[in-house]
Order: C-alpha cells, then sequence, then structure tokens
C-alpha cells in the first residue's frame, strides 16, 4: 500500500462531548468529499479513493475514535451520536462549508447521524453497503459471546469471510487483521452494540439531499434487500450494484467503486 501522509489534531468539542486527538488525511482541492470508514477499519483503507478522486476534489478521510491513530477515552463510550460529533468538530475545524459524504457498513450509520444533526454542511450523501437497522435475528448476543472469547487477530479471521468475497479473502485478509488489531479493543465492542442496536427507519423519507446507495453483490453483512429497502424509503435515491465485491467494494473493486463515485460527485459539481 503507498505511503500517504496524515494529520493529527484536538478536535474542537461540543459541550460534554470528550475530547480527543483525530488523525485524518486531506488531500486535493474542490468540492469535498468526506469518506467514513466503518466498524475495525480505517482511514488509510480509502487509499485508492484518496489517490484517484483527490485529483478533481478536496478529499478527507478521518480515522473514527479509537481506530487507527486517532485517540480515544476509555472511560467514555463510542456510540453512533459520539462518532458523527467527532467528524463534525474535524469538518468544522478544517473549516469545511460544504460537502458530499460517504459512509462504508458503521460509517454509513455514521453518515445518517450526521444528517440528522448536521444536515446544512451535507450536499449529498452515498451510503456503501450499510443499513437502517438489522432485522431480527438480531445477531448481538451470540456475536458478543464469540467476540469476548477472541482476540482481535482471531475475531478478524472469523469475519473475513464474512465481510469479503472468497477471491478478496486471499488478497485482503492480512490488511483486515492489521487494521482490527490496531483497534481498540472497548470502542470495537461499543460499537458492534451501537450498530446492531441502530435503528434510522424513521429518519429515511426526512433525507432530501441527493443519495446514492452502492452494495457489493456478494455482501453477506448487509446484502442487497437491506440497500433495496434504503432506496424504498429515501425520494430520488439511486441504488448500484457493484461487481465483484462483498461488505467493502471500495477495497475489493476500487476500480468500479472510484467510477461510480466520481460519476456521482461530477454531477453536482458545485452544488
Amino acid at each position: 500500500m503507498p505511503e500517504m501522509t496524515f494529520s493529527t489534531r484536538a478536535i474542537d468539542c461540543p459541550r460534554h462531548h470528550p475530547c480527543i486527538d483525530m488523525s485524518y488525511y486531506d488531500r486535493g482541492a474542490g468540492d469535498t468529499l468526506v469518506l467514513i470508514h466503518g466498524l475495525g477499519a480505517n482511514a488509510a483503507g480509502w487509499i485508492e479513493q484518496i489517490e484517484e478522486l483527490s485529483t478533481s476534489y478536496r478529499v478527507i478521510a478521518m480515522d473514527l475514535r479509537g481506530h487507527g491513530a486517532s485517540g480515544h477515552r476509555p472511560e467514555e463510550s463510542a456510540t453512533i451520536r459520539t462518532f458523527a460529533d467527532d467528524i463534525a468538530a474535524l469538518i468544522k475545524g478544517l473549516r469545511v462549508e460544504g460537502a458530499h459524504v460517504c459512509g462504508n457498513s458503521l460509517g454509513g450509520m455514521i453518515a445518517l447521524e450526521l444528517f440528522v444533526r448536521y444536515p446544512s454542511w451535507m450536499r449529498s450523501l452515498i451510503l456503501e453497503d450499510t443499513t437502517a437497522f438489522f432485522p431480527p435475528p438480531n445477531m448481538l448476543e451470540e456475536f458478543l459471546r464469540l467476540f469476548d472469547h477472541l482476540d482481535m487477530q482471531a475475531w478478524a479471521r472469523f469475519m473475513a469471510p464474512r465481510l469479503l468475497t472468497p477471491t478478496s479473502v486471499a488478497i485482503l485478509e492480512g490488511e483486515l487483521v492489521q487494521t482490527m488489531a490496531a483497534t481498540s479493543r472497548a470502542v470495537y465492542r461499543q460499537g458492534l452494540v451501537a450498530a446492531l442496536q441502530a435503528d434510522y427507519r424513521w429518519m429515511l423519507p426526512t433525507l432530501d439531499i441527493p443519495t446514492l446507495i452502492l452494495v457489493g453483490e456478494e455482501d453477506q453483512a448487509t446484502p442487497l434487500g437491506y440497500a433495496r429497502f434504503l432506496a424504498s424509503q429515501i425520494k430520488d435515491a439511486v441504488l448500484q450494484v457493484v461487481p465483484e465485491a462483498a461488505h467493502l467494494p471500495h477495497r475489493e473493486n476500487p476500480r468500479s467503486f472510484n467510477v461510480i463515485i466520481r460519476s456521482h460527485l461530477e454531477g453536482r459539481q458545485g452544488k
């Protein structure tokens, strides 16, 4: 993976919000695209998008608290709202007035929370392999029992075939293990609980910005049916299936993913 320099700043937090040092990439100029990774990942996972799209856009990708090089406070719970407030504080600190927001998996839920709490600067929304809620049967207790008996590397190996195509497992499993192992165990567990308990169905009809929904054709974690539900609830949403990908199309098939994202952004240039 090519080397990229990243920055770290103490974010200017809202009142009663636990402040942290947040690491991020900020490259390019033009309309701003904010990339939000999923649970157990980090900003470096967007390397293909940062390299490609920063030739035309300002691209910002951050490590969520407890992920990558970003800090966290062990005494504070990591919730979807907390993650969203972190990102909003970073965006404010970087003097971004408007941005297109792309979130993968948990990052998609965080993007929905950003629209709930900070809609004024969101120009469009890209939801990649995510969901507004997890329908029954909810696997939270079963997942937590297993998680609590495995170390982070073993958990990553358990998750790899559930997140990636068989071809991608052979290529990306090592990266997945490395990034999950660098994630705070406490934050990961809290994020897992937050994601499996979240329910954003109520707000989907309120989304009044252009929304693109992407799903890998082989995704088992948030399959096509979840994406179709999102598209049915969000006015004028566009749904596209990414071939040769499961839960992480931006890593598994970055060429197709980037073409789709660029087309979406070009249609909203300057808006």
